[in-house]
């Protein structure tokens, strides 16, 4: 285990078929792409005819962890809070007492 692999709060996911092709070293390399590039959602091996879907997973108490937060920012006193998403979702706007 690297370190990178200590400090990230996601997880790379892979779904599809053939993933006996990816190697742990090419599994490093994606996890490093993702790390120096968020704007990037997620990404699509083709190995022959196969296709090999990767993205980032996060554990779901994170999000809660997230909501916590965001709750938290808005109740020491600023008036809103807007959470711009990075996947071309609205961005939420989050008030006082929501």
């Amino acid at each position: 285990m690297s370190l990178d692999d200590r400090t990230r709060t996601w997880q790379l996911v892979m779904t599809g078929d053939d993933l006996r092709h990816v190697t742990l070293e090419t599994q490093a390399d994606m996890a490093r792409l993702l790390d120096l590039d968020p704007s990037i959602s997620h990404l699509t091996l083709e190995i022959g005819d196969d296709r090999v879907h990767v993205a980032r997973d996060w554990p779901s108490d994170q999000y809660e962890e997230a909501d916590r937060l965001i709750d938290r920012i808005v109740a020491s006193g600023v008036c809103a809070i807007v959470v711009h998403d990075g996947h071309g979702k609205p961005p939420r706007r989050v008030t006082t007492g929501e």
